[in-house]
């Protein structure tokens, strides 16, 4: 329970102990008013067996502040005076004045039944505050759980704070206004009932609000749930297709697509200073000798084998793709144009040392490529056509080798 809840209960029963104070005096001043009234009449009594001329007015002044409502101040004065015309009375007729002595013997056997139903009273209200305690602390109980409920029932709880409030104030009326108090505890009793009945009608609803809401949010997840689905697996497809659209689907490889957009990145990290690249075009010899004499399963089977060659050698040191037919173009990151050039001397050596076979039989393949250093004013079209024209130098010079230009 928190603090706020701590205090709230705290308040609601101070004032049920305020109320019960509040009862408790009316009760005493009642009891009061309740022996001066009896007193009273003993007095008339004793004025009817002594009559006094001289009692009229103050039976009107009697009669004047019953009808006005009893107190123990309006009465007390009226006693005392009745008592005196009494004591009058009882001398002009020469006897001892009964009404002291039964008023003794009967104020002291009221006194003492006057305690004991006060002592009952009070056992009586020790109970009863006890079950309205214990029907508070549910009360209290249950309004700190609904503290902890969503705050989508806001109308809810103030149609319930509204109609406990008009109960309390209605239970308020009803004590001050009871008689005795077994007419104050049946109010007491009817309106906690009827505030437990409140209650447990908002608990009844909110139980129902609830269960739609869980139901509602439980479809909603459910949805998002789908939803999320769909959108992996459109996430999964798109990536797919972007792969694919960067993919040479025979080798493999990277196509001329991304080639370009590698060359880009090249392009504009160059420019900006910040790094350094050499382009490669390489070029199988002889490849349409070998299709049109074996093939071109044989030919396809070729650009396959040496494209994947081509990327485990060069694997995490440059960025290999097939530009189109049997090309295929490099971009060497970070190398100087004597370092590119070394490692495509390499790159032909390996491919020529490849085995191939079409028909049982061994077929020798090569390869010629050309080098060329990408400059801060190239472009991507200028610096590759430099590179073709280094590949075709190579070409002329015997093939099976690199040229740098």
């Amino acid at each position: 329970m928190t603090a706020e809840d701590r205090l709230e209960e705290d308040v609601w029963e101070r004032k049920y102990h305020l109320a019960l104070e509040r009862m408790e005096r009316d009760e005493r001043e009642f009891r009061a008013v309740e022996e001066l009234l009896r007193r009273l009449a003993l007095r008339l009594a004793a004025l009817v067996r002594n009559p006094d001329d001289d009692v009229d007015a103050l039976l009107g002044r009697l009669t004047a502040a019953l009808r006005d409502g009893p107190s123990a101040a309006s009465i007390e004065p009226l006693l005392d005076a009745l008592s005196e015309a009494v004591t009058r009375a009882d001398e002009r007729a020469g006897i001892e004045s009964p009404a002291g002595q039964a008023d003794a013997g009967d104020s002291a056997e009221g006194d003492t039944a006057t305690v004991a139903a006060l002592r009952a009273d009070m056992a009586r209200l020790q109970e009863l505050l006890a079950v309205v305690s214990a029907r508070l602390g549910d009360m209290a109980r249950y309004l700190a759980g609904e503290l902890e409920e969503t705050a989508a029932g806001e109308g809810a709880d103030r149609a319930l704070d509204a109609r406990v409030r008009e109960e309390m104030r209605e239970l308020g009326e009803k004590t001050l206004a009871a008689a005795d108090l077994v007419t104050l505890q049946a109010e007491v009793t009817a309106r906690l009932s009827l505030i437990d009945q409140h209650f447990r009608e908002h608990r009844e609803r909110e139980d129902a609000r609830l269960a739609a809401y869980r139901e509602r949010a439980a479809r909603m997840h459910h949805r998002v749930e789908e939803l999320e689905s769909q959108a992996t697996s459109l996430q999964d497809s798109l990536r797919r297709e972007h792969e694919l659209a960067l993919t040479d689907g025979l080798t493999g490889l990277p196509n001329r697509l991304a080639y370009e957009r590698r060359m880009a990145d090249v392009e504009r990290e160059v420019r900006a200073g910040t790094g350094v690249a050499c382009v490669g075009a390489f070029d199988i010899d002889h490849f349409k000798a070998i299709n049109d004499t074996y093939g071109h399963a044989a030919g396809d089977a070729v650009l396959r084998i040496v494209g994947q060659a081509l990327a485990r050698e060069l694997e995490g040191r440059a960025f290999v793709a097939r530009y189109g037919g049997e090309e295929f173009a490099v971009v060497f990151h970070d190398a100087s144009p004597a370092e590119a050039e070394a490692q495509a001397q390499d790159l032909c050596a390996m491919v020529a040392k490849l085995a191939f076979h079409a028909s049982s039989k061994p077929v020798t393949v090569t390869m010629s490529g050309g080098i060329t250093r990408f400059n801060a004013s190239d472009s991507m079209a200028v610096a590759f056509d430099r590179a073709d024209r280094a590949l075709y130098a190579a070409k002329r010079a015997g093939r099976n080798r690199c040229v740098l230009v």
